[in-house]
């Protein structure tokens, strides 16, 4: 006994993945230097580095993506030492103060507030 499978879309059709834009980032970084590295203390050598998006929480690191704002960050300034941004308030602000101030060269005050949702300036 032969089972029928004519009605059926029998394999599956593949669905092909979205592939996401993955915009440069507007403030000046570089791959495997840490900006607050080069920013805070003058230090631009190569390192390992980690992406950091500047926007966070619920949808923010989309939108973070597609603006570019994120930067390359060290391990000490991005998640474990004193002056990380994800424990350290001010670090953190400062980061977000720089980004609104480079998206504001090109886009409104409005346009910022509508996806980041804060000022920092």
């Amino acid at each position: 006994m032969s089972i029928d499978y004519s009605d059926m879309a029998f394999p599956k059709p593949e669905k092909k993945k979205k592939r996401k834009k993955h915009t440069k980032s507007i403030l000046k970084t570089e791959k495997h230097v840490c900006f607050l590295c080069g920013k805070l203390n003058g230090d631009y050598r190569q390192k390992y580095t980690e992406e950091h998006h500047i926007l966070f929480g619920a949808g923010q690191r989309e939108i973070a993506e597609a603006e570019g704002m994120k930067v390359d960050l060290c391990l000490e300034h991005h998640r474990i030492g004193q002056q990380a941004v994800h424990n350290n308030r001010e670090i953190r602000e400062m980061l977000c103060r720089m980004a609104q101030e480079e998206y504001e060269k090109t886009h409104t005050r409005e346009e910022w507030m509508a996806i980041s949702r804060k000022n920092y300036l």
